[in-house]
């Protein structure tokens, strides 16, 4: 609040019904008997013309006026008492603003603060879940060293006879939005339980803690982890035992003749399955792979990629060049025709990571066919349809809650070459605002998991690994893009309504219903990877404004204005922001341009390319030309 600046009008009608809420009365007494100061009133009176109680219409700079006059007090004392009504004292109000005696600075900014999600409270949810996570741990395997934890079903209240590495993504996450040691050693333990137990001649095994045996796993999600881990712990050399787990998935689950992925294979080698089912376990497979590369360096890992996304794009329809879902990794025929409108959007962002790391035209190239393709065969006109065949035939045309995977990919695509993927934005926009925005796939502001086109039910589930996981990347950069607001509220009552209603004793649970809020069989189990599905709507926290533009990840050459999130249930990663949470700053290694950044946490100091600076007021950070590194303390 300032005593200067711009001249409101004030809209009323003579006997207008105020829905003034009675802290503001409360405030008003205590003003006019000194109880608070001037400037506690003043922000009181901002908030009801910010909270549009009373509607304000900027005009002009003025003269400014010297301070509030004694009978505004007055007046202030006679509305707290009832000797006067609402009207009488917001005409007073009117006064006030429309001589310039006060000001409601960063209307903007105050509407943007509401909406954005607090530090704390993302801390606090995330760490929730992780203390329900290692109380289980501690029931199973107290006074050992085993960092596990087990599956629960919650709904007939037992566990499972399955132990999960969930507290290695927990800690993973809950380390870089805070930056606390205590995470980062849960996550190290893990791997220390990993290498110590359960690594056997590079497989990774499954303890099953109630029948004390232990059974085959896929290494491919656990190499993905742990690859995460080597990204952000500089202390701790673990390319060995990247390179150990890589090189028997190179062994034993590639298939030369095919250079195709099995799913799951047995202890002794052989496949369980010989299916590669792209969405899932084959995206899961082939973006550890593009880790392994990162962390070793090791060609080998990352040709392999290339080898395995020529093959599967060999199997297109060439007529509409659109790819299956799962396909048998021995003879390459088709299990499923169909491609979710997730899968297109996950197989996306594999082409674009490979081809961050390595710039190929060839890869480029697909992208381009392969956008075509969606945009073509995927759209119904207002949303993507949910499954279509690679003929091209729909086999599925309910809005699915995955949507915003594919919208995520495509606004990537987009930024590669803007002029010439100049159309998949408007797509990707189109469908988030039809699907979500527009609320036709919300209920109780959760998402569902199907519902028709004309919104009637389908699949009831919400989902929280859904699209939990992702549109806040979607929702946010809209917001920036056109400063509707709307975007972030949308965002903020979809986090607040998962987390009050999937919220469990210990932890979250996957699925509800979405329309009666009750258990469903598809999400009866505890979700203990939520601490990391919440921990990556960090980016709700802050949000640029104008041309600002804040680097989240770096990968190659390239630089990405989010987290960067692939496979089907993972969180994403970040490299180019450091949190600490023990002194409230935020370390940001690159931001471009001239702008305004708002954060839902008052600023305390801000240091600038390690210079003191100043350029900061309340919640508003005002950033320079140019690109520079800034590290924000918050109060």
């Amino acid at each position: 609040m300032t005593m200067v600046g711009t001249i409101f009008s004030v809209s009323i009608s003579a006997q207008q019904d105020y829905d003034i809420p009675d802290w503001i009365k409360n405030t008003a007494g205590w003003w006019a008997t000194d109880t608070i100061s001037e400037n506690e009133f003043l922000n009181a009176i901002e908030f009801l013309v910010n909270d549009e109680i009373i509607q304000v219409n900027t005009l002009q700079s003025g003269e400014n006026s010297q301070g509030v006059p004694d009978w505004i007090k007055n007046t202030a004392g006679w509305w707290a008492t009832d000797a006067i009504s609402d009207n009488e004292f917001v005409n007073a109000i009117r006064f006030m603003i429309n001589k310039n005696i006060i000001t409601v600075n960063s209307s903007n900014e105050y509407k943007i603060t509401s909406f954005l999600l607090t530090w704390d409270e993302i801390v606090a949810d995330a760490k929730y879940a992780n203390d329900g996570s290692l109380g289980i741990k501690d029931y199973f395997f107290k006074n050992t060293d085993r960092m596990l934890t087990t599956r629960v079903d919650v709904e007939h209240e037992r566990y499972l006879d399955q132990t999960t590495f969930d507290l290695l993504s927990s800690g993973i996450a809950l380390y870089r939005i805070t930056g606390d040691e205590v995470y980062l050693q849960q996550a190290r333990s893990v791997v220390k339980t990993i290498e110590k137990e359960l690594l056997k001649d590079g497989r990774v095994f499954i303890y099953k803690p109630i029948s004390g045996i232990y059974t085959n796993f896929s290494n491919q999600e656990t190499l993905q982890d742990i690859a995460y881990l080597a990204l952000i712990d500089s202390d701790k050399d673990y390319t060995k035992l990247i390179q150990i787990i890589a090189d028997r998935m190179l062994e034993e689950e590639v298939v030369p003749a095919t250079q195709l992925i099995y799913d799951f294979v047995w202890y002794d080698g052989e496949p369980l399955t010989t299916e590669m089912y792209i969405p899932y376990d084959g995206a899961v497979y082939l973006e550890s792979l593009l880790l392994a590369y990162e962390i070793t360096g090791d060609e080998k890992y990352i040709e392999q990629v290339k080898k395995t996304l020529l093959s599967i794009w060999e199997l297109r329809d060439t007529d509409t060049n659109l790819i299956p879902s799962s396909i048998d990794a021995n003879d390459l025929s088709v299990n499923n025709e169909f491609m979710q409108q997730y899968g297109a959007g996950i197989f996306l962002k594999l082409l674009l990571h490979y081809y961050y790391l390595t710039d190929d035209p060839e890869i480029f190239s697909i992208m381009e066919y392969y956008t075509d393709a969606i945009i073509t065969n995927f759209w119904d006109g207002k949303t993507w349809d949910y499954r279509v065949n690679s003929d091209g035939t729909v086999h599925s045309n309910v809005i699915e809650g995955n949507y915003a995977k594919l919208d995520d990919a495509l606004l990537l695509v987009h930024d590669l070459d803007p002029k010439k993927f100049e159309t998949i934005y408007e797509y990707a926009k189109l469908d988030y605002d039809n699907s979500f925005q527009n609320k036709i796939s919300v209920v109780n502001d959760l998402v569902i998991h199907a519902v028709k086109d004309d919104g009637s039910k389908e699949s009831s589930e919400s989902m929280m690994q859904y699209a939990f996981i992702i549109n806040q990347n979607v929702g946010s950069r809209l917001f920036h893009e056109t400063n509707q607001i709307e975007y972030l509220k949308s965002l903020n009552d979809f986090y607040h309504s998962v987390i009050l209603n999937h919220k469990w004793t210990g932890g979250y649970i996957y699925g509800i219903d979405s329309y009666t809020l009750e258990n469903t069989k598809l999400g009866w189990i505890l979700n203990q990877d939520a601490p990391a599905m919440i921990a990556n709507k960090l980016n709700l926290t802050f949000m640029p404004l104008d041309d600002v533009e804040i680097i989240w990840t770096k990968i190659g050459n390239y630089e990405i204005s989010e987290p960067f999130i692939t496979s089907f249930d993972d969180p994403g990663r970040f490299n180019s922001i450091d949190f600490d949470y023990s002194d409230k700053s935020i370390f940001f290694h690159t931001i471009h341009n001239k702008g305004q950044i708002i954060f839902a946490d008052e600023i305390k100091s801000v240091i600038v390319d390690n210079e003191n600076y100043a350029n900061f007021d309340s919640h508003t950070l005002n950033t320079l030309d140019g690109t520079h590194q800034y590290l924000v303390f918050l109060k």
